[in-house]
């Protein structure tokens, strides 16, 4: 296959606004990534290619501390780590508390939350509305949109006597972790923030695998056996791709003539954890909407150029850029 141009992507880091807190004095400097358009056939299966994007060793060593934070895949197997219904408060129920949860990590892990994260559990699953990072011992609420419409009330199993297990007692916790969802959906809770619009893309989602549940579950797809052996097969192929990698912070999926997205995370070490999580959108995406990759030299050339001005934007942009700290933590492009 034709080999297309490498482009060189320097970026400014020093410029971003911190989102949460201000940035440290230090944190002005420069780094750089590239985009490798190079048509590699080991990145490329059916329906689906991936396009590597790398950085410096001196974009990688000013983000460090990012290295250290674990995703919540990880996170939520610890016991103390617990995302809750949001508890209403006074006499009356609090409507905003489906759109709310509550985030308590008592652990000593620093966690990152992903727009487009699905939890499984509590009243109904949801999907996380934006990006954010947890420090240890902290309880802070989070935006979410609902993926399961036509439940509201725990899953659980009562014992023998009627009873609820210890383990039930608690605020409808959310036990169960789905992977990310696809990039219609993401795009959606980032972008528009329309609970009707998310429901609707969930139904086309699940409806064109015929996965459609009683209650409306994005994660019905498991019930589909034809998705489920298609996926498993992409995952098989791409899971252990950027393995060995040391120095790749994100990619550009594509599928058909399209870019369906890019991520770009802050170092490595957080790419690794995220990038299962994130093949499973991917994948979903190029089964459910794709065709064999056919996309153009020049559309991929006009893809990094926008993908470029767009990195480079110093306005802050919260629906493409999460910045903490003064470091920006997770970039994407629909």
């Amino acid at each position: 296959m034709k080999q297309l141009s490498l482009l060189a992507i320097l970026v400014l880091m020093g410029f971003f606004a911190c989102q949460q807190q201000p940035a440290p004095a230090d944190a002005a400097d420069t780094a750089g990534i590239a985009l490798f358009t190079q048509v590699k056939p080991e990145l490329s299966y059916k329906n689906l290619r991936l396009y590597p994007i790398t950085a410096d060793a001196g974009f990688i060593k000013g983000n460090e501390r990012a290295a250290q934070y674990i995703s919540l895949s990880e996170a939520i197997k610890n016991s103390r780590f617990r995302i809750t219904e949001h508890k209403p408060y006074g006499r009356f129920e609090d409507a905003a508390a489906v759109n709310t949860l509550t985030v308590q990590n008592k652990s000593t892990d620093t966690v990152f939350l992903m727009a487009g994260d699905i939890v499984q559990g509590g009243n109904q699953d949801r999907v996380i509305a934006q990006d954010m990072v947890f420090p240890p011992r902290t309880i802070t609420d989070i935006p979410v949109f609902c993926v399961e419409p036509g439940r509201w009330a725990p899953n659980h199993q009562e014992d023998g006597d009627g009873n609820l297990p210890e383990k039930n007692k608690r605020i409808y916790a959310f036990t169960g972790y789905y992977n990310v969802a696809a990039s219609g959906i993401r795009q959606t809770v980032k972008h528009s923030k329309d609970q009707q619009e998310v429901w609707d893309k969930v139904g086309q989602v699940t409806s064109a695998h015929h996965a459609q549940a009683a209650t409306g579950a994005y994660a019905a797809l498991e019930q589909s056996d034809s998705f489920t052996a298609s996926r498993d097969a992409y995952l098989r192929f791409f899971e252990d791709k950027f393995a060995d990698a040391e120095n790749v912070v994100g990619v550009v999926a594509v599928s058909g003539h399209d870019v369906i997205g890019a991520d770009i995370f802050a170092h490595p070490g957080l790419f690794k954890k995220l990038y299962p999580s994130l093949l499973h959108s991917y994948i979903t995406d190029a089964i459910t909407y794709g065709a064999p990759v056919e996309v153009t030299d020049n559309r991929m050339e006009h893809y990094a150029a926008e993908l470029l001005k767009d990195f480079m934007e110093p306005s802050p942009q919260p629906e493409s850029k999460y910045v903490y700290r003064g470091m920006m933590v997770h970039f994407t492009s629909f």
